[in-house]
């Protein structure tokens, strides 16, 4: 069985290679649609081996990976995007897979990489990263889900959706057995929690264009949630979850979590804490529900329940890291900051690679004490060597050069700039 890699890139230079490199031997061909890009991504590509198509964007992502799809000639499909990796150890899984006759497609693991585990999430929860892989292993958690990436060839158009967009519907509609495989892919996109605000409003957009357009699928509306909840749009996250409630009885907990948000943001904290009732009800210790509850109960300045909230979600599922990172921040706001500091302590020794709680601590030390917010900053970067922004590097150069340890300092500000390379100040340090 020959296998095809289709995917689609615009300015992925920089992450491109990892990509390919990581499916050598494995892929028979390699079928890169290129939308635009403009940083060298097309001739990198051919340099690698693979095979570059030029394709107008046409705002449609499910056009665009049927571009892809269509230039393909192997027997099998695999779709990936440049900042996804497969680890070779599953490159066997995945090659007895196609050998088998009576397979149409298979669902592989999606884990998305994180430095922190302070986010909600749609499927399975954040999970604590068990290096069972090399692909990954620098990050302390990462989010696990199924996605459909690999099927056989079909000669026609096989996704729909212009944003997340999904081949599921096809082999539904048509009665195509969808197996699952233990194989994983490693999505590395979105180790930062950073916002890229003009790319996702324009995915908003989208989602919300589609939705217009097909109405009647709840998946549409699950896509404009989504896509709104991470630009904390509010008003739109309620819309959608209502509508997708409207058509389906039966919703993912992202849809009850997103309106129980929504409600306490917009001031309806009771009407939140009700909403939360039904996946509480089913299961007392659903870890982002207790948070979402903590949240409602904080905002009616029930501040002991929020507490309590946030407690049961640490209890039950502790590298969801955003119950320490909120209780810490409703305690600093009632004035008990030592006990603020021993939350965000307590989620670190379960964590200690959170990007988030990191900042958390140095943050809250830096408004105390100096000299330990230095000491923070330099517990930090051993453990997070890439974070702090340079201001972790700061701090402790500083420090360094206060105690007479000019050498230490500037080596200190050598690996803060090759990890932030021009930061201004960091830079001034280094003149001096």
């Amino acid at each position: 069985m020959r296998l095809s890699l289709a995917m689609i890139v615009k300015n992925e230079a920089p992450r491109l290679a990892h990509c390919l490199e990581s499916v050598r031997g494995l892929v028979d061909e390699m079928i890169v649609v290129d939308t635009g890009s403009t940083d060298g991504t097309a001739d990198l590509a051919r340099s690698l081996g693979a095979t570059v198509l030029p394709h107008a964007w046409q705002d449609d992502f499910a056009e665009a990976r049927n571009a892809a799809l269509a230039a393909c000639t192997g027997d099998w499909i695999l779709v990936l995007d440049a900042d996804e990796a497969l680890d070779a150890r599953d490159h066997g899984a995945i090659r007895t897979a196609l050998e088998d006759p009576s397979a149409h497609a298979y669902r592989l693991w999606m884990r998305n990489y994180l430095k922190s585990g302070a986010f909600l999430s749609a499927e399975r929860g954040i999970q604590a990263n068990d290096d069972r892989y090399g692909e990954g292993r620098a990050y302390g958690h990462f989010q696990l889900g199924r996605r459909l990436r690999l099927f056989r060839a079909q000669g026609q158009p096989v996704f729909e959706g212009r944003v997340h967009e999904l081949a599921d519907p096809y082999f539904e509609a048509r009665a195509l057995e969808i197996r699952d495989l233990d194989a994983t892919i490693h999505h590395l996109g979105k180790v930062g929690y950073g916002k890229d605000l003009t790319k996702q409003a324009h995915y908003l957009a989208l989602a919300q264009a589609d939705a217009r357009a097909h109405g009647e699928d709840p998946q549409r509306h699950w896509n404009v949630l989504n896509e709104a909840m991470a630009l904390e749009d509010w008003p739109v996250v309620l819309e959608a979850a209502q509508a997708y409630l409207r058509l389906r009885d039966q919703a993912p907990a992202l849809v009850f979590l997103g309106s129980a948000k929504a409600m306490t943001a917009l001031g309806r904290a009771p009407e939140a804490l009700e909403t939360l009732r039904s996946l509480l009800d089913a299961d007392p210790s659903h870890a982002p529900a207790l948070v979402v509850k903590g949240e409602a109960l904080a905002a009616l300045g029930r501040t002991d329940e929020a507490l309590a909230a946030y407690g049961a979600a640490m209890a039950a599922q502790p590298a969801l890291t955003l119950s320490f990172f909120l209780a810490a921040r409703l305690l600093d706001g009632q004035g008990r900051g030592d006990l603020a500091r021993r939350v965000l302590e307590a989620g670190l020794d379960q964590n200690p690679q959170d990007l988030r709680l990191w900042e958390a601590l140095v943050g809250h030390s830096a408004r105390f004490d100096a000299a330990r917010a230095a000491a923070d900053a330099w517990d930090a970067l051993q453990a997070v060597p890439d974070g702090g922004e340079g201001i972790w590097h700061l701090l402790v150069a500083r420090t360094l050069e206060g105690q007479g340890d000019p050498e230490e300092a500037r080596e200190v500000v050598r690996r803060g700039l090759e990890a932030f390379p021009g930061h201004p100040e960091l830079v001034a340090l280094a003149g001096r």
